[in-house]
């Protein structure tokens, strides 16, 4: 009889064990190895778009959400994956535009949730199909907008589809130029137009790279944003760098071709500089004004100099300019400077600009003189 008992216990022993078994064997399937569990994304869309297929869903809930990853094939057949993090979420809900489709077929997505630790939660699929990608040049016309800017506007587009689309932007400038620049627009972005005065009409034509097709011309009226310091004015001498003399440490351009006062300076060490060329008539007045852009906060060093002289330590004076991404007006009155190192300003004279004390700052300047 005891070895009956005993003989039944261990059936039972043993069903207990393999029941015990069974559920950590379960539970270790369900543990992605030991990475967690992922719940799948939900509430997903396909809306046809232009050579592409925007894709929206409702992101976990779970704390450890990481990236949705989307897998699908573009239209030759090739296999793309593509990762969207969580922080791209806006209230819990993602968009995101996949692209690489030149027909109008369906395509199938793929979504796929992992968590920061590596575990995965079970694919969702969606269906959807791309636009035909010949309306791309429309779409991007539609989105041009032309503002104002500085001595002229700027033009600005939006091109979310990634097709290859140009612009052709066209205008008069204020030497009654014909202007046409043809500007790439297969992504968002903008140009700056130049040379205007007065309110112009900008013409824009877009059209697709792969089968030429244009536009109609769209035509806007924009009127530029003048800064009165930016007009050359008859009878004011402004003063030019002496490109052909000594000069020290920097790299030197003029890109405007509408303005021949205009320099970019880019320093190269920690004591740049150049002369202006001498004046031509007496000086017009105490106070140095010009208009500048600078990527750092300078210093300004002019060495005082007389016809025929030339620079000479102990006869400068230094001033702290601040940087500014935007064209800035800059004005002081050397006039105590000019008396204490009897600097006339007569005819053949002249002064070193010395452009601060660092390398790799970027000055622009332009319309630099005196007055009163």
């Amino acid at each position: 009889m005891e070895i009956t008992l005993n003989i039944i216990n261990m059936k039972y022993l043993k069903i207990i064990i393999m029941a015990v078994l069974s559920i950590f064997t379960f539970a270790a399937c369900n543990d992605d190895n030991g990475e967690g569990s992922m719940s799948p994304v939900t509430n997903v869309t396909a809306t046809p778009f232009i050579g592409s297929v925007k894709l929206s869903w409702t992101n976990p809930s779970d704390s450890n959400y990481y990236y949705t990853l989307i897998t699908y094939n573009n239209s030759d057949g090739q296999v793309v994956h593509k990762k969207v993090g969580r922080y791209d979420a806006k209230k819990g809900v993602t968009t995101t535009t996949v692209g690489g489709f030149n027909d109008t077929n369906d395509h199938d997505f793929v979504l796929t949730a992992f968590s920061f630790s590596g575990a995965s939660s079970s694919g969702v699929k969606v269906t959807g199909k791309s636009e035909d990608i010949s309306t791309a040049k429309d779409y991007v016309l539609s989105t041009v907008k032309v503002n104002p800017d500085d001595g002229g506007a700027l033009v600005k587009w939006t091109n979310e589809s990634g097709i290859d689309v140009k612009l052709i932007i066209s205008y008069k400038d204020m030497k009654d130029a014909d202007i046409c620049d043809t500007v790439e627009a297969q992504k968002s972005d903008s140009v700056a137009l130049t040379g205007m005065q007065n309110t112009t009409n900008v013409s824009v034509i877009a059209f697709n790279v792969k089968d030429g097709i244009k536009t109609s011309p769209k035509s806007y009226s924009v009127t530029p944003v003048l800064n009165p310091d930016d007009v050359i004015q008859s009878g004011v001498e402004y003063f030019t760098l002496n490109t052909g003399g000594w000069q020290n440490q920097f790299n030197l351009s003029q890109n405007n071709p509408y303005n021949q006062y205009e320099y970019t300076i880019v320093t190269t060490g920690g004591d740049p500089y150049i002369y202006i060329n001498p004046l031509k008539s007496p000086r017009a007045g105490t106070v140095l004004k010009f208009r500048y852009k600078a990527s750092q906060d300078w210093v300004l060093e002019l060495f005082w100099a007389d016809a025929g002289g030339g620079a000479a330590g102990g006869r400068s004076t230094r001033v702290q300019i601040p940087a500014s991404s935007t064209w800035t007006t800059f004005t002081h009155d050397y006039g105590p400077e000019m008396n204490k190192y009897n600097w006339h300003g007569n005819p053949g004279d002249f002064f070193r600009m010395d452009w601060g004390d660092n390398g790799g700052v970027t000055i622009n300047v332009r319309n630099i003189h005196l007055e009163q």
